[in-house]
């Protein structure tokens, strides 16, 4: 078969039926690259970017893409400054990793900066020298805190850490945008994900291009228009050296639902795609809000309103449960189990200092690990 749109010979197939020769094919993905940031209008002219790099396929494709975009010398030039960051976890190989990084930033003459993910419980980081690992000073606190949660939270709440932080050195670096390396697939898990652990009304800032909880700085997802079959062929064009990361724990209900929805997409070629159409349609409704945000995920926090919502639905189920042995014989408790005190015990600091995810959340953790900054504005 011949390339749809020069008609020589075509060498990548993508959705079993679309050939493109491979010039044509890495003109076309770097197209969805800047054709994404330039329809949102995110970005003005020469502005600092910070890039978060996980060493991974989709980072790895996201390094070489803004590389070739700032390079060229026609109009399609990206105008930005990037900045690049990588968090380093507690894996055995984090340190391989972080070298590896380096080595991938060194390629086209860039500077990385390396964070310890322990650095989340201290309030304040210093930006150390580029290129280079840091001490590792928290990393026992770090341990202490995830090792007391169980996988599908740990999951959960490492995805927080990875955004402070990101925002934390933004802010040093003056930077007012990151950007991140999520494709169709991951937003798509990440959907399913933030419905099935009680995000659901965070939908639009997780899976969306541009999530602007912070107020100072965006985080953009210029790839999420990019597949993971795309990346594959990237990279095999480009000759391209990623690292095979695990992103996610496994035996939590996030790695269930990455199996469900790969396997899934390799019978039903639409399935990915569906799932983020659908994610692009999907709001939250205004009401009535309050001026406070989630300490731990910067969602906004909404108030109780006068219709029945899942969170009541959750709250009454459970108090029915815990009171079952009881309620014959005292039939007048049943006036209060819905009401916002009962709330505040199953749900602690619930529409005050957390949203609804993080409150289940902090039920499910030893909350003494917490940093210390975070319990203080919790009690405040």
């Amino acid at each position: 078969m011949n390339c749809k749109k020069c008609d020589i010979s075509g060498t990548v197939v993508l959705r079993r039926k679309d050939y493109y020769c491979g010039n044509c094919f890495i003109t076309n993905i770097n197209h969805k690259f800047r054709a994404c940031i330039g329809k949102n209008r995110a970005i003005s002219p020469h502005e600092k970017v910070l890039v978060c790099l996980s060493g991974g396929r989709s980072s790895t494709v996201l390094l070489d893409m803004i590389y070739n975009g700032i390079t060229i010398s026609n109009h399609k030039k990206l105008r930005m400054t990037p900045f690049f960051l990588h968090l380093i976890d507690n894996n055995k190989n984090s340190e391989q990793i972080a070298n590896t990084v380096v080595r991938q930033c060194k390629q086209y003459d860039f500077e990385v900066f390396m964070i310890h993910m322990s650095e989340y419980v201290s309030n304040s980081t210093n930006l150390p020298e580029p290129n280079s690992i840091p001490a590792n000073n928290y990393e026992a606190e770090l341990q202490a805190m995830l090792g007391s949660m169980t996988a599908t939270v740990r999951n959960d709440f490492v995805v927080k850490i990875r955004r402070h932080l990101s925002i934390r050195i933004a802010e040093q670096l003056q930077c007012h945008f990151i950007f991140t390396a999520e494709t169709t697939a991951t937003l798509a898990i990440n959907l399913l994900s933030n419905l099935t652990v009680g995000r659901g009304a965070q939908v639009q800032d997780d899976v969306s291009f541009c999530d602007a909880r912070d107020g100072k700085v965006k985080i953009l997802r210029p790839m999420k228009d990019i597949s993971k079959e795309e990346l594959i062929y990237y990279i095999k064009i480009n000759n391209l050296n990623p690292i095979d990361q695990i992103d996610v724990k496994e035996n939590s209900l996030q790695s269930v639902i990455g199996t469900f929805v790969t396997e899934l997409q390799d019978s039903f070629q639409a399935t990915i795609s569906t799932i983020c159409k659908t994610a692009d349609k999907i709001g939250t409704d205004a009401g009535e809000e309050t001026n406070q945000q989630c300490v731990l995920c910067e969602c906004d926090l909404r108030m109780k309103n006068n219709k029945l919502t899942a969170l009541d639905a959750t709250n009454f189920s459970k108090m029915v449960s815990e009171r079952s042995n009881n309620i014959h014989s005292n039939n007048d408790k049943l006036e209060n189990l819905g009401d916002q005190e009962s709330m505040k015990s199953m749900f602690p600091f619930i529409n005050e200092r957390l949203c609804y995810g993080c409150s289940r959340n902090y039920l499910e953790m030893d909350h003494c690990k917490l940093p210390c900054y975070i319990q203080k504005t919790l009690q405040s």
